[in-house]
């Protein structure tokens, strides 16, 4: 497990987003720091350009077989993006509504994917048949923003602690994993925006404190 800056914050999971076939950030972020992210988590690193936020994984979700993205990307961003995918045997999705922050609304791993209820059942079809995975609607703590307050790879998943017991059970069901209730960067909750994880390695936020990391670890089944 690292922990890191980018961008001198501690807000890590804002600017990558990390599967067990690929890594994606922030064409901004420095070389130094995306060797790294390449040796913790073991995959290869491809570059996102966008051109006016350095803001980047909020608006993707994805997993080891494929990745769905918003409408809104640059075109030379997505073509760029696209083309590289294609290279890894990656599946591509573009959704056309006006959900734009898919990493907020979806929270997927290898074996299956929770998506918030705002989505449309036409989305909901383009992300099972993308990602290669059954998808279920659901809500943690009641919220709609699944993908921002949790983050799961293919050993387990961490919840922010408004997790409710039935929203627990579905989770586990979907996604096969078990539930692991925590912060991340002295209390937030927000799980995604201070977590990168895939099933070699997790890096997190320079605050994360020590109580957090143990959880962390037991979560994603790291050290």
């Amino acid at each position: 497990m690292k922990r890191i800056k980018i961008f001198g914050g501690d807000h890590v999971g804002l600017y990558i987003k990390a599967t067990n076939s690929y890594l994606l950030y922030h064409s901004s972020i420095p070389k130094k720091k995306i060797s790294i992210l390449e040796e913790e988590l073991g995959v290869p690193a491809i570059p996102v350009y966008l051109i006016n936020t350095l803001i980047t994984s909020p608006f993707i979700a994805g997993n080891r077989n494929g990745i769905v993205l918003p409408h809104l990307f640059e075109d030379y961003a997505r073509e760029e993006l696209v083309r590289k995918l294609k290279e890894l045997d990656i599946n591509i999705g573009i959704l056309e509504h006006r959900y734009t922050s898919l990493g907020n609304l979806v929270l997927a791993n290898d074996k299956g994917a929770i998506v918030s209820p705002v989505l449309p059942i036409s989305s909901r079809k383009i992300i099972a048949e993308t990602l290669d995975i059954e998808v279920v609607t659901a809500t943690i703590g009641r919220f709609s923003y699944v993908g921002s307050l949790a983050v799961s790879n293919n050993n387990g998943v961490l919840v922010a602690p408004v997790l409710k017991d039935d929203e627990a059970k579905i989770i586990e069901d979907v996604l096969k994993v078990s539930t692991y209730t925590g912060t991340i960067n002295g209390g937030v909750e927000f799980i995604s925006s201070g977590v990168v994880a895939n099933d070699r390695g997790v890096v997190v936020g320079t605050a994360t404190t020590g109580r957090e990391l143990m959880v962390i670890s037991q979560a994603f089944g790291v050290d």
